[in-house]
C-alpha cells in the first residue's frame, strides 16, 4: 500500500477546500479511522452546514472510471442509506460524499433485531 506524505495530504485537502468553497465557510478537517483500502477519509465540519466526508485517493483519479459512482447508483435503487456524491477533484484525487455518520451498515445490521 502506497502512503501519501502529510504535506501532500494537507496541500491536496487545502486545494479541494478552496475550490469547493468549503474553506470560506471556516471548515475544520478531522481525520477518520483508516480502513483496509489505500484511501484516507476526512470529515469536514463547516460552521454553517452539514458535515461532509472527503475520500482522498493515493493520487489523481479519473472520476468517470471509478467503480464507486456506479455502485452508489445501483445501491440508490434499493432502500439503503447511500452517501450522495457531492463533488470531486480528479487532480487532487478527492471525492466529496454526504456524511451519513459513524455507524456502518455492517454494525447496524449486526445490532438489529431479526424483524428489522
Amino acid at each position: 500500500m502506497t502512503d501519501v506524505s502529510s504535506a501532500d495530504v494537507q496541500t491536496r485537502l487545502e486545494s479541494y477546500l478552496a475550490q469547493s468553497g468549503l474553506a470560506s465557510k471556516g471548515a475544520r478537517v478531522v481525520p477518520l479511522t483508516r480502513d483496509a483500502s489505500d484511501r484516507r477519509y476526512f470529515r469536514v465540519l463547516a460552521g454553517d452546514g452539514p458535515s461532509v466526508v472527503l475520500a482522498l485517493h493515493v493520487g489523481p483519479i479519473d472520476f468517470a472510471t471509478l467503480p464507486f459512482p456506479n455502485v452508489a447508483e445501483l445501491f440508490s435503487k434499493v432502500p439503503l442509506p447511500v452517501p450522495s456524491i457531492l463533488g470531486h477533484s480528479d487532480r487532487d484525487g478527492i471525492v466529496e460524499l454526504e456524511d451519513l455518520g459513524d455507524l456502518t451498515l455492517q454494525a447496524h445490521l449486526g445490532g438489529a433485531r431479526a424483524e428489522e
